[in-house]
């Protein structure tokens, strides 16, 4: 999709950069302000509010997170001279041109290259909104000005007035007049910086119009994303982070995860580890399995796979139907990585992985040998640089390049569920034991192992650098199925 509306963008990029100008200067008081919605055709691909209204709490707490870094005074004072040399002041010329909310329309055209593209807002001086649009078109070169149309109140900004004719309704049900919409917005919280929704429809016609251009490869193989009512997201601060909280709705619902459940490999894994991820393949991966077996263009490549595998590809996806399970900590040189794999038929993943094993020895000249771990039998393939290793451990398939790996996640250790870190960033995004999957970095200690091995190899991070990315505590997203219902967060821990 080409981009219709360069300086919409350029006009969106500018409203965000003085959004961060203003909370560094302290804002102003709360305003109240109706929604751009209710201009928008009922059909609209895609809707993004963004809230504006720098007194806001959600813009309140933006600032006071900002002052946990060293370098906020530098980034306003750059964000300043920037508007600057544009000839733009952001008190005098953006201020009273932007409203308490700034929006951004998306329609399908006829085709991928041609969506009309609109931005939208309601300005506290008008004036001042036409003198910013006519600044931004004097220091733009590409000769194609942008354009501006006011509906009551409101004004839409695009390149063309007929993309602006293309996104405002003309009679019938606006955006916000539609259930789908106002159901996607009621999944998300009532105060955030930003909320977005994509039409489930409207997305399933996109995803048509790129399966027709690139021929019969991709059919089928998204259906989930095609039976979706609706995509909804919204980015909000917290006391110690930022969130990201979304939702989809309509049958498609269900193949985007499995179902919850509490993770039993992550029971093993060392109290050091910097990140871990967790997911159950399950009906995703039938669904895999099924796209190569029923599609003509993969059936068709399917015995050249199988062929370079060694091993049938229904076998190689069997080892992910379970929970799958990767994770980092620290190693010698580089960190050490791991993945473990739940399994009921520990003699048939072991045949894979055996097959799998001996394939790849023969294609790089490795060496296949068998030795014991923590009372383990353990496979090892040597690379001469560096090994893997992996055996059995009842209901689950260890594969490591760590020394030690199979012994530190056998071992009665402590382990990454009673790490204190680990607790807190649960405990700070509010993430539950049982979900439909997660993953989790340790960014704080993930940090200070990579200035370390920077050190080792004879460079360091700029001190202004290091400083700055010192209050990122954690990172962590999850998603949480409930029927045909999905949602997903991703917090992102600030002290």
């Amino acid at each position: 999709m080409t981009v219709p509306a360069r300086r919409t963008f350029i006009a969106a990029l500018l409203v965000m950069l003085s959004l961060l100008l203003g909370a560094g200067c302290g804002g102003s008081a709360g305003r109240a302000g109706s929604s751009g919605a209710s201009l928008i055709r009922s059909d609209a691909l895609a809707f993004v509010s963004i809230d504006s209204d720098l007194g806001s709490s959600q813009w309140q707490k933006v600032n006071d997170l900002s002052k946990k870094f060293p370098g906020r005074t530098l980034a306003l004072a750059m964000l300043q001279q920037s508007l600057a040399k544009n000839h733009i002041d952001y008190n005098d010329d953006v201020k009273p041109a932007v409203g308490p909310e700034v929006d951004l329309a998306v329609v399908l055209g006829p085709n991928l290259n041609d969506a009309a593209v609109v931005g939208l807002t309601k300005p506290d001086d008008a004036g001042k909104f036409k003198a910013l649009v006519k600044k931004l078109n004097e220091t733009d070169s590409s000769g194609q000005p942008a354009v501006y149309r006011e509906v009551n109140g409101w004004y839409a900004l695009s390149d063309s007035q007929a993309h602006i004719d293309e996104v405002l309704k003309s009679g019938g049900k606006s955006l916000s007049d539609e259930s789908t919409y106002n159901d996607a917005l009621g999944k998300l919280p009532s105060s955030a910086l930003v909320k977005a929704y994509i039409s489930g429809p409207q997305l399933a016609k996109v995803i048509q119009q790129l399966q027709q251009a690139k021929g019969s490869g991709l059919a089928g193989t998204t259906p989930g994303l095609t039976k979706l009512d609706f995509i909804s997201a919204a980015l909000s601060a917290e006391n110690d982070g930022l969130r990201v909280h979304g939702a989809t709705g309509g049958a498609g619902s269900s193949d985007l995860a499995s179902g919850n459940y509490e993770s039993k490999l992550i029971d093993g894994v060392p109290a050091d580890a910097l990140a871990f991820l967790s997911f159950r393949g399950g009906k995703g991966i039938d669904q895999l399995r099924s796209q190569f077996e029923t599609n003509p263009t993969f059936s068709q490549a399917l015995p050249q796979i199988e062929r370079a595998l060694g091993v049938k590809l229904s076998d190689v996806l069997a080892l992910l139907r379970g929970e799958v399970a990767f994770y980092m900590r620290p190693g010698g040189a580089l960190p050490e990585g791991t993945l473990a794999i739940g399994t009921d038929d520990q003699s048939a993943a072991l045949s894979t992985l055996d097959k799998l094993a001996s394939r790849l020895a023969a294609l790089m000249q490795a060496k296949v040998t068998t030795t014991h771990e923590a009372g383990h039998a353990v496979k090892t393939i040597d690379f001469t640089r560096f090994a893997v290793r992996y055996a059995g451990l009842g209901d689950k398939i260890l594969i490591t390049t760590g020394l030690n790996g199979i012994g530190a996640y056998t071992a009665s250790g402590s382990k990454l569920p009673d790490a204190a870190d680990f607790k807190e960033a649960k405990s700070a995004s509010g993430m539950p034991s049982s979900n439909a999957g997660f993953a989790y970095v340790d960014l704080k200690n993930a940090i200070a192992l990579a200035e370390s091995l920077s050190g080792l190899a004879g460079s360091s991070l700029p001190p202004k650098v290091a400083e700055n990315l010192r209050p990122l505590r954690s990172f962590i997203a999850w998603g949480d199925r409930s029927g045909d219902a999905f949602t997903f967060d991703a917090f992102l821990e600030i002290k």
